[in-house]
């Protein structure tokens, strides 16, 4: 199963990971953006209903998937072109498609040490 993890880390975390990764551990798949407003300026939550809806209908195109959530073509391929640009939505045979199984959304608030 194809998993991403996307995540707000801070350089320490991807420092941490990178160093695990060199020494041979696997990592799993993460996006990880700096702060919480980056994350939301690509993750907007008409995005968010794009890679739902490509989750559960599989490739579909351009044109049926405006239709079936009820957007506007040219507004959707704008938002189709960021997904693409992060690696979160690729193209397929049909259209478009989510290239993992599954998403997972991480928020970790940690106390201060």
């Amino acid at each position: 199963m194809r998993r991403l993890t996307i995540e707000v880390a801070g350089r320490e975390t991807a420092s941490r990971r990178f160093r695990a990764a060199m020494r041979g551990r696997r990592q799993g798949e993460y996006l990880s953006f700096p702060d919480l407003e980056t994350l939301h300026k690509v993750l907007t939550p008409r995005r968010l209903r794009v890679l739902a809806r490509l989750q559960r209908g599989g490739p579909t195109g351009v044109r049926a998937l405006a239709r079936a959530l009820g957007m506007d073509p040219g507004n959707l391929a704008r938002d189709l072109k960021v997904l693409k640009e992060f690696g979160l939505v690729t193209e397929a045979e049909g259209g478009v498609e989510v290239p993992y199984d599954e998403i997972r959304l991480e928020l970790v608030i940690r106390k201060a040490a």
